[in-house]
């Protein structure tokens, strides 16, 4: 009886270990793949909302791996290797680091594994101009690494979500051939306010394509909903960018700390045409005893200026670029923390993912009016002036209060990028995904 009852047992065990066994396999089968079609070749350099948000979702159980895909051409292959070959451009080197990344995955033609479930991959692309011989020949180019990408990831057996980031050239093409279940779009800025009006209608026309095709629309400003929402099947819902809060709990670089007790106001981020050039000369030119520090990529046309203000006043210093690695350290470091962003019709559709970030730390921050900023001027001073900057910036130097502090830190963990991930997964199975 003894031996029956254990055979019996065993039996049982053994069925309900083939029963655990397949619906680990079924969950493995159903663990989603999410592939992220984007504009720009930076992965790994400034974190910025695309890669935010794929980092946070490949953590979750039910995603298999994440893909990041971004476009190359041969004229941008080019200039890689020339800073490669020019290294006292890139003297950093955790910068450096990257740029071999994105060396390799140029010239190496399946994704290569960035981290345990997230591959990165350079899609060449040909030519974007307007001879259809040769665009024509640029998407079937696309269209085989598409396939390889297909091929590699077996694809046509996974339960897959195309995350597209319009206006690309590739994006069109690349939708048609990387197999999928479900297309989604992340609008960032308001593009079409930035560019000259001759090339207004072509993308005018690449968003109907794109947004036509999607299932779910998410944007960083409610503007879009009036800008683009004719072009969409469903209303474009509003997700703002967010923040790792836990990326700022780390120490003080040692260019901040050599500062002889004085002051210090940190801009962290690009500096492009939307940069108001008068504002941040006039409030470094009224605080000399406070050193001003600016880092992140500039614009060619705003070089110049930059380093005019740099040369011409002794407290403001530009660092360059630096890995978001290392940016944290820094915006931990500042006193204050400024966003001279001009708030016209080119930013009205922007979320300033920086100001989320200042928020992270707690210290106090002083912007022009731009989204975010005016969401949170309950705990942020919001210029609308360059003389009402320069009176909130004095304000924001003598400030000692820890309970704003520590609201600043709270409204940045509510809008964290685990959260806006938790919004984009919710309505996904809501798909039936």
């Amino acid at each position: 009886m003894v031996y029956l009852l254990r055979g019996m047992n065993f039996c049982a065990t053994h069925s309900n270990l083939f029963r655990l066994r397949h619906i680990t396999l079924m969950e493995q089968n159903n663990k989603k793949i999410f592939i992220f079609l984007t504009g720009r070749n930076d992965w790994g350099l400034f974190k910025r909302r695309n890669e935010s948000l794929l980092l946070e979702i490949s953590k979750r159980e039910t995603v298999e791996y994440a893909i990041h895909i971004e476009p190359i051409t041969l004229l941008g292959f080019i200039n890689l290797t020339i800073k490669l070959l020019k290294r006292e451009n890139l003297k950093d080197e955790n910068i450096r680091h990257i740029y071999k990344l994105h060396f390799k995955k140029a010239l190496f033609p399946l994704p290569i594994l960035a981290d345990k479930k997230i591959y990165v991959y350079s899609l060449f692309v040909l030519y974007t101009g307007k001879n259809t011989i040769l665009r024509k020949l640029s998407n079937l180019l696309i269209k085989l690494q598409g396939k390889i990408i297909n091929k590699k990831f077996n694809l046509s057996r996974r339960d897959i979500v195309l995350v597209v980031y319009p206006p690309s050239y590739y994006l069109l093409q690349a939708i048609k051939t990387i197999k999928h279940d479900m297309i989604i779009a992340d609008l960032v800025d308001d593009v079409i306010e930035r560019i000259s009006d001759d090339k207004k209608k072509k993308f005018v026309e690449h968003y109907k394509n794109i947004l036509s095709m999607c299932d779910w629309v998410f944007s960083t400003s409610p503007v879009h909903r009036e800008a683009y929402g004719n072009y969409t099947k469903h209303e474009i819902e509003f997700l703002p960018n967010g923040v790792d809060v836990e990326e700022f709990s780390v120490g003080v670089p040692e260019e901040l700390v050599k500062n002889n007790g004085r002051k210090t106001v940190g801009y962290v981020g690009y500096i492009g045409d939307t940069a108001d050039m008068d504002l941040l000369e006039y409030i470094v030119s009224c605080n000399p005893n406070v050193t001003f520090y600016l880092i992140g990529p500039v614009a060619r046309n705003i070089l110049e200026q930059v380093n005019k203000i740099v040369h011409q006043y002794k407290n403001c210093r530009y660092l360059g670029i630096r890995r978001h690695t290392e940016i944290v350290a820094y915006i931990s470091s500042f006193d204050v923390l400024i966003n001279f962003k001009k708030a016209d019709y080119r930013t009205r559709g922007n979320d300033c993912m920086k100001i989320y970030q200042y928020l992270a730390v707690g210290k106090p921050v002083v912007s022009t009016p731009i989204s975010p900023a005016e969401r949170f001027k309950d705990i942020i001073y919001v210029a609308l002036d360059k003389f009402q900057f320069e009176k909130y910036l004095k304000q924001a130097l003598e400030e000692d209060n820890k309970e704003v502090m520590e609201k600043r830190i709270k409204t940045a963990l509510q809008n964290s990028w685990k959260k806006r991930a938790d919004v984009i997964l919710h309505r996904i199975s809501e798909f039936g995904l």
